[in-house]
């Protein structure tokens, strides 16, 4: 219905709005304070209500201006556009503001009256009309009206992440519904993992040829999609040196990917007990990352080029000796900051190769492990994990590490080398933490000041032999 419809002898939309905006500036101008706990909760209650809304409103108008080309009129390539523009919105959100609009006037108009009646949350309402546009292709118009109502009825009790995955089960239930004539094999026709539109799909154009069975028959001969064809993943550099990541996965890729980072992503609290402030985004990624680290340390992942994957690092070397000022670069083309190479390169495999003044290679040197396997294996036995107060890594997790880093001529002797996990390697290298070897040649960590004042060595017990904790207890 559009605006001139039913309009009756009230005053015409622009007053209205009028009204709306004189009515919110005495919200505005009221003072809460003087409000009861009961008018409090109910004038919150009507606000939040409000805003769903005030969107269908704007869904309504946003439809209309679609259907008489306002936009291109007003110079812009569409109304998303416009309302790019002229409110300086995210392109993804006047995109999402569009296509809800579309999709409660075209697709599901139960949710555009629960919206416009207060009932649902724009979130809620964004949630829904995806997962309609998500369905089989082949479900029937009774089937999507009762996936609605179902989708509506739960978002009075879950917020839109929960609903999310309650649309994604119910629309794998329709995949499985056997909407043939001769009730044949639900298979036949998944579209499970696809993200068409419905209705683009060859299961919405069955009846139209007018020979079900032969029809079915086709349909039986196809293979049934793969639900893993929805998994991508896109790596994008970005000038300030990082690498976007962004991607999606079916429901056994993303288990995979959780059960595998779970355990690695747990909160690990500071020495002094002070609960991880990593926020949970930060552990997730650097869990990834660490079983990476595994899985190329333990040689895990196929050849390529008949060599095994590995990190590689091209360094100027007067950047190596911590004189020059060209940034290393990894083989992916990427600057990589100096505090990292100072870390990488504490125990790394290095290989020399001369360039001339145009960048071409003159001679590749022999390779050579700077913490060579027999002082690696000396480490763990001596260290047991990694020696950084209350860690309890153990050294198959762990990065050999340079008390005085060799470019400082620090030797590559049992001395000088120690354990560390590669979440402590770093906070080593980048929070002030100092390495002391004691009397009984073992390594402590000396906590930087705004920890201890006093500065006072620390060991792991956790890395130290039972004889030795007898003798100190």
């Amino acid at each position: 219905m559009s605006f001139k419809e039913g309009a009756g002898d009230g005053p015409m939309p622009p007053a209205r709005l009028a009204v709306i905006a004189g009515q919110v500036e005495g919200l505005l101008s009221d003072e809460p304070w003087r409000l009861s706990d009961g008018e409090l909760e109910a004038l919150l209650e009507g606000v939040c209500r409000l805003v769903g809304r005030v969107a269908a409103a704007r869904g309504r108008l946003l439809v209309e201006a679609q259907d008489r080309g306002f936009a291109l009129r007003q110079g812009a390539v569409d109304t998303a556009a416009w309302l790019r523009d002229r409110l300086a919105l995210a392109s993804r959100e006047a995109r999402r503001q569009v296509a809800l609009a579309r999709d409660v006037h075209e697709v599901c108009q139960a949710t555009g009256a629960a919206l416009a009646a207060g009932e649902l949350t724009v979130e809620h309402a964004v949630v829904i009309c995806e997962a309609m546009r998500s369905l089989p292709a082949g479900v029937t118009p009774d089937q999507r009206d009762e996936a609605e109502q179902a989708l509506l009825g739960f978002a009075r009790s879950f917020d839109p992440y929960q609903l999310v995955k309650l649309a994604a089960r119910q629309r794998e239930a329709l995949t499985m519904v056997d909407t043939s004539p001769g009730g044949d094999d639900p298979h036949a026709d998944s579209r499970t993992g696809e993200h068409d539109n419905p209705g683009s799909g060859r299961a919405g154009n069955v009846d139209a040829g007018g020979d079900g069975d032969s029809t079915d028959t086709n349909n039986r001969e196809k293979p049934s999609p793969d639900p893993a064809d929805i998994r991508r993943l896109t790596l994008t550099d970005t000038p300030a040196g990082t690498t976007l990541l962004s991607g999606e996965l079916d429901a056994e890729g993303a288990a995979l990917l959780r059960t595998a980072l779970d355990s690695l992503a747990a909160p690990h609290p500071a020495v002094d007990g002070t609960p991880d402030q990593r926020t949970p985004a930060r552990r997730r990624a650097d869990a990834l990352i660490d079983l990476i680290s595994r899985l190329l340390s333990a040689g895990a992942v196929p050849t390529a080029g008949g060599t095994r994957p590995h990190l590689t690092v091209a360094i100027p070397w007067n950047t190596l000796l911590a004189a020059g000022t060209i940034p290393a670069t990894t083989s992916w083309g990427l600057p990589l900051p100096r505090a990292a190479l100072a870390r990488l390169s504490c125990d790394a495999e290095i290989s020399r190769i001369l360039l001339d003044p145009a960048g071409v290679p003159l001679d590749v040197g022999r390779s050579t492990r700077t913490v060579p396997a027999h002082l690696r294996r000396a480490l763990a036995i001596r260290d047991q994990g990694c020696v950084f107060p209350g860690c309890d890594r153990p050294p198959a997790w762990c990065e050999a590490h340079h008390a005085v880093h060799w470019r400082d001529g620090g030797p590559t002797a049992l001395h000088n080398l120690l354990l560390l996990c590669p979440t402590h390697h770093r906070q080593v290298h980048h929070d002030g933490w100092d390495i002391v070897f004691t009397d009984d040649h073992r390594p402590a960590l000396v906590p930087p000041h705004r920890i201890d004042p006093l500065r006072r060595p620390r060991r792991n017990p956790y890395s130290q032999p039972p004889e030795h904790l007898r003798t100190t207890a």
